[in-house]
C-alpha cells in the first residue's frame, strides 16, 4: 500500500475522573524525566511540571507514552483547582465534583430589559466520515448497560460526565443527566426487573434514579471511589454490588445502605451465568503487587480468594494495573480474566488473559508466557503495535465472551481482538494493527447480551448481531459530547470547526442537516481555524488547510499551511489565527514568543512580524485587532515561568510594540482579550487564574488605567473565553468552566445565563455569529450551543473586507474579491458598494468581485443597512501598482517565497509550490519543491511563473537546477515550462520530463525525497523563438501523481551557475522527445 499517514489518537481527559492510569513503581519513576518524576511526586505543582515538560517536548516532539497521557489528565484536571500561586488546591481538588449542583441561586436576575432565552443544543448529534458513512469518532464512551428485560431501554456513560438513555435499542440518546455534576461515568448498570433504576459511577460518587433518569439522588459519596463496575443481581435487585478503586461495596436494599466488604482496589465484579448466588471478583493485593481472583457463593456477601494456576510475580519491578472478568452462557463454568500490568521490565502493561473451565476453581494461561517477549504468535494484547509499545493501562481494558460460544472471545486494549480457540491464539479485528472492521481505536466497555454485542471506545458505541465478524453498526445519534479542544465558527456563512478529544477534526457547515457533521480526518488537537471571508476554508494543525464540501460525501479538498498557532489542551492558553479587520487573506498568529503575518498574495505562508522578549517558552497568546484602527494591536503573552504575564499594544500595525506595564494586580499567567469594534482604546481582560476579586478589568484608554469589574458574583469561576459585543452599551460575555455570564456599561453586577444549560458546562471557546444574532460556545464534552445575543444590537457596525489590498498589473489587472465582515444581522439587511473606476462600478451583493483595468488607488465605499433601516459606512483603499517587466532573471530563493515578481496559481489538494531547506548542488541553503510525496495532485497541475522582457534581454537561454527521485510505478511526477505571450490566454509548452526522465537521483520510497549536492541536475530551455515579446510569461508546472519531491533552484536567464555536474548522465535532448510525445 502506498505512504499510509499514521495519526495516533490520544487518550482520555483529566486524572483521576472516570476511567483511571494508575501511578507506575517507584522503580520506574526514577528512570523517568525530570518532569515526569515530579508530576508523580506528592507535592507537584501544575506550573512546574508544565515549563520542564514543555523544555523536554522540545527535543521529543510528538513523543507520546503513558507518562505523556497520564501528564495530559494531571494537568487537565488540576488546571481548575490551583490557588492563586498556581498549587494545587487540595480542598478545591475535593469539592469540585458536588454530587448534584443546581443552579446557583444568589446570582443577580436578568433585567427585563435583556433577553432571557433558553440556551439551544446544536450538536454533534451524529457524525459521518467523507464517503458519507456513519463514524464512531464523535465521543468517549466509557460504559454501557443494555436493560435485559426491556432490552430497548439501555443506558451509557461518557468521559465527559453524562448519562444518555435510549428507548429504541440504541437508534436514538437522550442526556438524562444535566442536572448532575458528574466527572466521567466508570460504570453504570439498570436494574434487571426495572428498566427504571439505573445506578451510575463517576470519581466519589454513586448516584441513583428510580424513574429512569429524570430525578437522581446521591448514594455513596467518598473520595476516591471511582467505581469500575456496578453489579445488580438479576433474581434478586435489591442486591446491589460496587467494585471501586476505594474498595468492594455491597448493598441490600438497593442502594439505601452500604457495606464495605474490602479496602483494596476492586477491578470487576460477574456471577456465574444461571446461578446469581455465585459471584467473581478481581481485586488487588497490594502488598503482592498483583489482581487477585475470588469467588462468592452466597450473592457476595463472603468471598474465597482462587489461585489455583493463577498469575504470581515478585519480580521487583512488577506493577498491577488491574483486570476484566468474562463468562458466557454457552458455557456456565468457563470464566475468562484479562489481566493487565508489568510482571517484569519490558512486559509493557500486558500480563495476559487466563482461563477456567471449572468456575474459577482452577485456571491456565492458554498462551503463555506470562507477558513479554512478544512474537507472531504471542501477542501483546494491551499495546498498540510492536513498534510502539505505548499501553493506557485498566483506561482501555475490556473483554466478552460469545454467548453462542465459549471458546471465541474478544479482547479490547489500544486494539480489538478475537479468539476462537479459547484464547489459545489470536487475531486482530480493528485498531491500529489493522483487522476487517473499521472501528475507533482504545476500546472501552463490552457487553454481550441476548440481542447482540455492544462495544464502546474512544470514538463511540458499536452494536453487532455477529460478535463482530462482519455487521458492525454505529449507534451515536444524540450523544453530543464532543470535547471541543479547539473551536472557531463562521462569519457570514455557518460554519463550525473544531478539535475534538480523541476524535480527529469534526466540521459542520450550512448545507449539512442539523447535527449531522463531517469528519475530517486526524487524532486530536486544540486547533480549528475559519477563514472570515472564505467561511469554507477551514484550517488544523494536524490537517493543514481544508475546503468543506457543499454537502456530506462530496471530495474535502485540501491547502497548506506553513505555521500554526500557539495550541494548548488547556482553556486560555492557546493562540488564534486573526484576520486583518479589512483583509481576510492576511492572517495573524502567535507561534512561541513571536507574532507572526501573513501576505495576502500567499495567505498561509507566514512571516515574523514581531518578537516578545527572548525566552521562546514565553508564548503569545491572544491577538485583538482594532476594527476602528487597524494599526492597533494588542497582544497578551504568558509567562514562561511564574505567574505574571504580559500584554502589548501596538499603534503602526505590529511593527512595534509598547509594554502595558501597569496591568492590574492577580494572577495573570492566562489574559484573555476583548476589544470594542468602535473604539480602539476599550479593551477588556480577564485573568483566567486570577483570585477571587481579581479576574475583569476594563480600560477606556489603551490600557493605561484599569477599572476592576470582578464581583462576587463571579468568586470561584474560572473565566476562559471573554466576548464583547458590538453596538450595545459596552456587553461582555464571561465564560466560564461552570455557567455564562453578561455584564455592560450600565450594569453594576454581572447576571448568570444559564437557562438550560447542563449545571457544569466546561466551556472552551466563545464566538459571536451576527448574521443570526446568536453567541456560540465549544465546550469540553458537553457539545456546542447558542443563543440569541443578550442585548439586540443597537445598529450595524460597518466594516468592508477585501482578498488584498493591492496587486501588480502584470497584464491586466486582477480580479478583487470583496466581502461584508460587518457586525450586522442579515434578517432583512442590505448591501451597497460603490467601486469608483471599477467593473462593476457598484453592486448590491454581499460579496462581489470587482474588476479593476488602471494602475491606480481606488476607495470603495460599503453602506449596510439593517432590517431597521439603519444604515452604517466603512471605506478602504485598494492599489493597482504596475508591473515593469523585469530583462534579467537570478532567482535563488534565499529569500522570501514567493519571491517579487514571482506568483503562485492553483493549488491542488492541498499542494503547491513552496520553499525547501536543499539548495542546488549543496551550493545554497534553499530551494523551491513540490512536494508529491504527501500531496496527491492526482494529476492536477499547479504553477510557479513569472515574466520577462526578451526583447531587451542580453540572452535567450533560461538555465535551472532540478532535483527528483522517482517514488516507483504508479506513482511518477512531471514537470512541464510553458510559455505565454498573451498574457496567459493561450500557453505553449517546451519543456517537459517526467518520471525516470526527469529523476536525478536513485529511486526512493522511505519519506519525502531531499536531495543531496550530488542529487542535483542543471537544465535549460532556449527562449529564442520570443526574442521579440516585451512581457513573456514563463510558468513552471507540477503535474504530480502522489510520487516524489520536485526540486527547483537557480533559475537565471543568460548564465548558468558554475557547478560540478551531476554524475548522472546528462538529459537535455530528452525533454524534447517527451513534450512530442505528449
Amino acid at each position: 500500500m502506498k505512504k499510509i499517514a499514521f495519526l495516533i489518537l490520544i487518550i482520555s481527559a483529566s486524572i483521576g475522573v472516570g476511567q483511571n492510569f494508575y501511578k507506575p513503581s517507584e522503580i520506574e519513576i526514577a528512570t523517568l524525566p525530570l518532569w515526569a518524576q515530579k508530576m508523580y511526586s506528592e507535592n507537584a505543582t501544575v506550573d512546574e511540571v508544565q515549563s520542564l515538560y514543555e523544555s523536554w517536548y522540545n527535543t521529543h516532539p510528538f513523543e507520546k507514552n503513558y507518562h505523556t497521557q497520564y501528564f495530559k489528565r494531571w494537568s487537565r484536571f488540576h488546571r481548575h483547582v490551583l490557588d492563586e500561586a498556581g498549587n494545587i488546591s487540595r480542598s478545591e481538588t475535593e469539592n469540585l465534583f458536588p454530587p448534584l449542583a443546581d443552579k446557583k441561586n444568589n446570582r443577580q436576575k436578568n433585567p427585563s430589559s435583556l433577553s432571557n432565552q433558553p440556551w439551544q443544543l446544536v450538536g454533534p448529534m451524529q457524525v459521518f466520515d467523507g464517503l458519507a458513512n456513519l463514524t464512531g469518532e464523535q465521543t468517549n464512551v466509557y460504559c454501557i448497560d443494555q436493560n435485559s428485560t426491556n432490552p430497548q431501554v439501555i443506558y451509557c456513560g461518557t468521559e465527559p460526565g453524562d448519562i444518555f438513555k435510549s428507548s429504541d435499542g440504541g437508534q436514538n440518546w437522550t442526556c438524562i443527566s444535566f442536572k448532575l455534576n458528574l466527572g466521567g461515568i466508570g460504570a453504570i448498570a439498570s436494574s434487571p426487573q426495572n428498566d427504571s433504576v439505573v445506578f451510575a459511577g463517576s470519581n466519589k460518587f454513586l448516584v441513583r434514579s428510580m424513574d429512569g433518569g429524570i430525578n437522581w439522588d446521591t448514594v455513596i459519596n467518598i473520595s476516591g471511589f471511582y467505581p469500575n463496575e456496578i453489579f445488580i443481581n438479576p433474581t434478586n435487585p435489591q442486591i446491589v454490588c460496587v467494585a471501586s478503586d476505594n474498595g468492594f461495596y455491597r448493598s441490600t436494599n438497593g442502594g439505601n445502605n452500604w457495606q464495605k466488604l474490602f479496602n483494596e482496589s476492586c477491578y470487576d465484579i460477574k456471577c456465574r451465568p444461571g446461578n446469581t448466588s455465585t459471584i467473581y471478583l478481581l481485586k488487588d493485593n497490594p502488598t503482592l503487587k498483583i489482581c487477585e481472583f475470588f469467588i462468592s457463593a452466597d450473592s457476595a456477601a463472603t468471598f474465597a480468594l482462587q489461585n489455583n494456576g493463577w498469575y504470581s510475580s515478585t519480580d521487583p519491578a512488577r506493577v498491577n494495573m488491574g483486570g476484566r472478568l468474562a463468562v458466557s452462557a454457552n458455557d456456565s463454568l468457563r470464566v475468562y480474566a484479562y489481566l493487565i500490568g508489568d510482571s517484569k521490565p519490558n512486559d509493557f502493561g500486558y500480563i495476559g488473559i487466563y482461563r477456567s473451565s471449572d468456575g474459577g476453581s482452577s485456571w491456565t494461561l492458554p498462551c503463555s508466557p506470562v507477558g513479554g517477549p512478544y512474537s507472531s504468535s504471542h501477542q501483546n494484547l494491551a499495546y498498540g503495535n510492536p513498534g510502539w509499545t505505548y499501553h493506557q493501562g485498566f483506561y482501555n481494558c475490556a473483554i466478552m465472551v460469545n454467548p453462542q460460544n465459549a471458546d471465541e472471545i474478544l479482547v479490547g486494549g489500544l486494539n480489538l481482538w478475537r479468539s476462537v480457540d479459547g484464547a489459545q491464539s489470536f487475531t486482530s479485528v480493528a485498531g491500529y494493527v489493522g483487522g476487517p472492521l473499521n472501528m475507533h481505536v482504545d476500546m472501552q466497555d463490552f457487553r454481550a447480551t441476548a440481542q447482540g454485542t455492544w462495544i464502546t471506545n474512544d470514538g463511540g458505541i458499536y452494536f453487532s448481531t455477529d460478535f463482530f465478524s462482519f455487521d458492525n453498526q454505529v449507534r451515536m445519534k444524540g450523544v453530543h459530547g464532543t470535547e471541543w479542544w479547539g473551536f472557531d465558527s463562521g462569519w457570514n456563512e455557518d460554519v463550525f470547526i473544531g478539535g475534538a478529544y480523541h476524535n480527529g477534526n469534526i466540521s459542520w457547515y450550512q448545507n449539512y442537516p442539523s447535527g449531522n457533521f463531517l469528519q475530517l480526518g486526524g487524532a486530536e488537537p486544540a486547533s480549528g481555524y475559519v477563514n472570515r471571508g472564505l467561511n469554507r476554508k477551514v484550517v488544523s494543525s494536524e490537517l493543514a488547510g481544508k475546503i468543506l464540501p457543499l454537502s456530506i460525501g462530496q471530495t474535502i479538498f485540501g491547502f497548506s499551511v506553513s505555521l500554526y498557532p500557539n495550541e494548548s489542551y488547556y482553556s486560555a492558553e492557546s493562540s488564534e489565527m486573526e484576520c486583518h479587520p479589512n483583509c481576510y487573506n492576511q492572517i495573524y498568529l502567535g507561534n512561541s514568543n513571536k507574532l507572526w503575518r501573513s501576505d495576502p498574495s500567499t495567505p498561509y505562508s507566514f512571516n515574523s512580524l514581531y518578537t516578545f522578549g527572548t525566552n521562546t517558552n514565553a508564548k503569545v497568546q491572544q491577538i485583538e485587532i482594532s476594527r476602528s484602527n487597524p494599526s492597533v494591536i494588542y497582544v497578551s503573552q504568558r509567562p514562561a515561568t511564574g505567574s505574571i504575564g504580559h500584554i502589548w499594544r501596538s499603534a503602526d500595525g505590529g511593527q512595534s510594540f509598547a509594554y502595558l506595564n501597569n496591568k492590574p494586580p492577580g494572577n495573570s499567567s492566562r489574559i484573555l482579550l476583548a476589544l470594542s469594534p468602535e473604539n480602539e482604546n476599550k479593551i477588556w481582560i480577564a485573568y483566567s487564574s486570577g483570585s477571587n476579586g481579581n479576574k475583569i478589568f476594563k480600560s477606556n484608554d489603551g490600557g493605561q488605567t484599569w477599572t476592576n469589574l470582578t464581583t462576587t458574583t463571579l468568586n470561584s469561576e474560572e473565566i476562559v473565553s471573554l466576548t464583547t459585543i458590538g453596538a450595545t452599551p459596552g456587553g461582555v460575555y464571561a465564560f466560564t468552566w461552570r455557567s455564562v455570564f453578561y455584564r455592560n456599561d450600565t450594569m453594576a453586577n454581572w447576571i448568570e445565563i444559564n437557562d438550560q444549560l447542563p449545571t457544569i458546562l466546561k466551556s472552551n471557546i466563545a464566538r459571536p455569529f451576527y448574521r443570526d444574532g446568536k453567541i456560540r460556545i465549544g465546550t469540553y464534552g458537553k457539545g456546542i450551543w447558542e443563543n440569541t445575543f443578550q442585548e439586540i444590537p443597537a445598529y450595524p457596525i460597518a466594516t468592508a473586507m477585501v482578498d488584498k489590498f493591492s496587486s501588480l498589473q502584470l497584464c491586466e489587472a486582477d480580479t478583487f474579491h470583496f466581502e461584508d465582515h460587518s457586525m450586522l444581522n442579515h434578517v432583512g439587511a442590505s448591501w451597497e458598494w460603490n467601486f469608483p473606476g471599477g467593473t462593476p462600478a457598484s453592486s448590491t451583493l454581499r460579496n462581489p468581485d470587482v474588476f479593476f483595468s488602471n494602475p491606480g488607488s481606488y476607495d470603495v465605499t460599503l453602506k449596510v443597512t439593517d432590517a431597521f433601516g439603519q444604515s452604517a459606512y466603512d471605506t478602504l483603499t485598494i492599489n493597482i501598482n504596475p508591473f515593469i517587466t523585469p530583462s534579467m532573471l537570478s532567482e535563488s530563493f534565499e529569500s522570501t517565497f514567493p519571491p517579487a515578481l514571482w506568483f503562485l496559481e492553483n493549488e491542488t489538494n492541498g499542494g503547491q509550490w513552496t520553499l525547501a531547506s536543499a539548495g542546488g548542488f549543496g551550493l545554497s541553503s534553499q530551494s523551491t519543491r513540490f512536494d508529491n510525496y504527501y500531496f496527491d495532485s492526482q494529476g492536477a497541475e499547479s504553477y510557479l511563473y513569472t515574466a520577462l522582457n526578451l526583447q531587451a534581454a542580453n540572452s535567450s537561454l533560461l538555465y535551472f537546477q532540478r532535483a527528483y527521485a522517482e517514488y516507483g510505478f504508479p506513482y511518477s511526477d512531471s514537470l512541464r515550462i510553458d510559455v505565454s505571450v498573451d498574457c496567459g490566454q493561450t500557453w505553449n509548452a517546451i519543456y517537459q520530463l517526467g518520471g525516470s526522465q526527469l529523476a536525478s537521483a536513485p529511486t526512493f520510497q522511505s519519506d519525502i525525497f531531499v536531495p543531496s549536492p550530488t542529487d542535483w541536475m542543471q537544465d535549460s530551455v532556449d527562449l529564442a523563438d520570443y526574442a521579440d515579446a516585451t512581457n513573456l510569461l514563463v510558468r513552471f508546472a507540477n503535474i504530480g501523481h502522489y510520487g516524489q519531491a520536485i526540486y527547483l533552484d537557480n533559475i537565471n536567464l543568460g548564465t548558468s551557475v558554475s557547478v560540478q555536474e551531476s554524475p548522472t548522465k546528462d538529459r537535455s535532448e530528452e525533454h524534447t522527445s517527451e513534450l512530442q510525445s505528449h
